[in-house]
């Protein structure tokens, strides 16, 4: 009987063993192995009209233009009657180009000292900056002229997991990167969220590959030679609003970076105008929103801001508190903060500590609809005999 029980036993230890390194390779190679999602074979925009100056042109046609430069490749939309998939578009050097980048003006922007695009900024999390520095002076860099520059110093690993573009395309395509032009996208494209077309300053773009869903190449003929169109689908690409799960809120990097030269860096979503007018703010629902990370991370985040001292509290101590109120709107940003009592000479941290964290309370959704929604809370803290501040101790809704 001893022996059936130990060869059954030893049956399921090797059994989870192998399953176990089964399920192991299986996450690895998720969106990781290059051998999964290397192309097999390029296209040419079998199914795609050529635009060239503002006219069609055949596929054959553009090797007789010389200086010809892609523009951008565009899918028409899936409800329209066209025998075309879609368009690229190609200029001469004596035509107008194609629309600039929406963020062709944005200012050079940096995450914890290293240089990056304007979209990779827009995928970094909020929640976890932990300041945010921006000057106005003109800078050139690489031979780039930017209109000042924004630092962000932030507690997020955020390279951790990243590559740079370069790496991402010799490791998924094996393309020269001087030979190749990169669609970066979510899969999920309209007008309002057409994906970014990346000619040039690959270095500044740092990319997931877990999120990474399919990689297509076409091979496009110029009059000077060959070059790539990398289509990369990704499920990490920044979204403003447009998902292909219809309408959701915006990335707080979004509303912080839409104009990145007005932002309070002090309050990055903090609005402090607001009309409320005709507006209707709710101070109940079904889910009332709570700061990203939980009560206790955030207390301690305001702890951290206000620099109050980390540790065990010494000496006798007093429990204290101050009542807060302000309204969430339905982008993501708050406003309308203030005190439900006459304010005490410690409590103005707290309020500043409140609007330069801002960038942590989610939209209220409720029935299909956004609320703006009145937050109450209450925040405790330790005082000592002297009517110091020395320590946040927790927060409880009102």
């Amino acid at each position: 009987m001893k022996i059936i029980y130990t060869t059954y036993y030893l049956f399921v230890f090797i059994f989870m063993l192998l399953a176990s390194r089964t399920l192991s390779q299986q996450v690895n190679t998720s969106g990781r192995d290059s051998s999964l999602l290397f192309p097999k074979s390029y296209g040419a925009f079998e199914n795609y009209e050529f635009i060239l100056n503002g006219g069609t042109i055949s596929h054959e046609d553009l090797v007789n233009y010389p200086g010809a430069v892609l523009g951008r490749a565009l899918p028409y939309s899936t409800t329209a009657k066209n025998r075309y998939q879609g368009a690229v578009y190609f200029h001469t050097p004596w035509y107008p180009p194609s629309p600039s980048d929406q963020y062709a003006d944005d200012p050079a922007y940096f995450i914890n000292t290293i240089q990056v695009s304007p979209y990779t900024i827009r995928a970094s999390k909020a929640k976890y900056y932990k300041q945010i520095r921006r000057s106005a002076r003109d800078t050139l860099i690489d031979g780039i002229s930017y209109r000042g520059s924004i630092h962000v110093d932030t507690e997020e690993d955020f390279f951790a997991d990243r590559i740079a573009l370069p790496e991402l395309i010799r490791r998924y395509t094996g393309l020269p990167i001087e030979q190749v032009t990169v669609h970066w996208h979510s899969g999920y494209l309209n007008p309002l969220n057409p994906g970014v077309t990346i000619h040039h300053n690959f270095l500044l773009y740092y990319i997931d590959p877990r999120g990474i869903k399919q990689i297509k190449v076409d091979r496009i003929r110029f009059a000077e030679g060959e070059r790539y169109f990398v289509h990369l689908v990704d499920d990490g690409y920044p979204f403003s609003y447009y998902t292909k799960k219809g309408w959701r809120s915006p990335q707080h990097t979004y509303l912080m970076f839409k104009y990145p030269r007005v932002f309070d860096p002090s309050a990055p979503c903090y609005l402090a105008d607001f009309d409320t007018i005709g507006t209707r703010i709710y101070h109940r629902a079904k889910e009332e929103p709570r700061p990203l990370g939980g009560e206790e991370v955030y207390v301690k985040k305001l702890s951290a801001i206000m620099g109050l001292p980390k540790g065990k509290l010494k000496g006798a101590m007093r429990l204290d508190s101050i009542t807060v109120q302000f309204v969430v709107l339905g982008n993501g940003q708050i406003t309308m903060l203030e005190s439900m009592a006459p304010l005490q000479p410690e409590h103005i941290g707290i309020l500043k500590a409140i609007k330069q964290h801002s960038c942590v309370w989610p939209v209220v959704w409720e029935d299909g609809r956004v609320l703006l929604f009145r937050r109450k809370m209450v925040v405790y803290y330790h005082k000592n005999k002297a009517g110091n501040m020395k320590s946040l101790d927790r927060l409880e809704y009102r």
